[in-house]
């Protein structure tokens, strides 16, 4: 049975937590796209391959803090109208970082709707883990050497071109133009070697995160089907952008905007919301990497449930 968030939060810290703030989500859109501002200027104005490394990861990061933001927005809690939502979210989010953003609100809201369930679209994400040592170190094998992120940009940009999806091709043709103004087209490499080279592992190491070797995927209550994990600067700025970190907060209350979500996972330490259920918070990413590692006899028995195909491309 789920928990409820009226057993933890009041009527009135409910409404306070779950209120958006316009003046907080332009501070996350303005610091998300200085930094990839930031990343092509300083390309472009002292070229070499240490700031080309630099640029990719920086970028890298913002594809996966524009995902993030996505999501914000096709929950709906980013701002506090719908019109700004859904615009920010199909032109400034989902356009540059290649994803169909209706499509991406229909299933991710999909996946909370049967969170803990056999029904849940994103079981196929998670239900193979724990993996074998051999098996986590083919996969993240395949993401560093680009092959994950070769395979999964090329159906991206495939599927923008096929379906003529506007935000991604106007978004795109207008940042080569950019940077064909300012003498820097070569510039735009750098958002591909990041994408190809970098993404994939931070994609899916935040989805092992999120619900990898979880105590009970078929659960409604959040503390077993999903976790939050702590995480550094490092983790913050490559893996866990925007405050997605606070996984499990986030399916306890879906309402609450990402910014609002540290607040809400002080107070419920403080309640004693985790005291019976610790492993629904980790250390750091690389104890979620540890977790992810064990017996295929340790793996849930979910039968054919999520056997689909599961491209990270879907989890941007």
């Amino acid at each position: 049975m789920a928990v409820r968030v009226r057993d933890y939060l009041s009527r009135q810290e409910r409404r306070a937590f779950a209120e958006p703030s316009n003046a907080r989500a332009a501070g996350l859109v303005v610091a998300n796209l200085a930094a990839i501002a930031g990343a092509f200027a300083l390309l472009a104005i002292w070229p070499n391959v240490i700031t080309f490394v630099v640029a990719a990861l920086v970028l890298a990061g913002r594809y996966v803090g524009l995902g993030i933001l996505t999501h914000d927005a096709a929950h709906g809690t980013l701002f506090r109208s719908r019109r700004l939502n859904r615009a920010f979210g199909r032109w400034v989010f989902a356009g540059p970082a290649l994803i169909d953003f209706d499509a991406y609100r229909d299933g991710h809201l999909a996946h909370h709707r049967f969170a803990g369930t056999v029904d849940d679209p994103d079981l196929a994400f998670v239900r193979a883990y724990p993996v074998s040592r051999a098996s986590m170190r083919r996969k993240l094998t395949r993401d560093v050497c680009g092959r994950t992120g070769l395979r999964d940009g090329l159906y991206l940009l495939a599927m923008a071109v096929r379906h003529r999806r506007r935000p991604t091709l106007v978004t795109h043709a207008g940042l080569v133009a950019v940077l064909f103004g300012v003498g820097a087209p070569w510039a735009y490499a750098a958002w591909w070697v990041g994408f190809v080279f970098v993404v994939p592992l931070c994609l899916r190491i935040r989805v092992m995160g999120e619900h990898g070797n979880v105590p009970d995927l078929l659960d409604e209550d959040a503390r077993l089907h999903a976790r939050t994990t702590r995480a550094g600067w490092v983790a913050r700025a490559l893996v866990a952008p925007n405050f997605v970190n606070y996984h499990c907060e986030h399916h306890f209350f879906p309402s609450v905007p990402g910014y609002n979500l540290p607040r809400l996972h002080a107070l419920l330490c403080e309640r004693g919301f985790y005291d019976e259920h610790p492993e629904a918070i980790a250390s750091g990413y690389a104890e979620v990497v540890r977790r992810c590692i064990g017996d295929r006899d340790d793996r849930p028995d979910l039968g054919g449930v999520g056997r689909g195909r599961a491209s990270l491309a879907n989890m941007a």
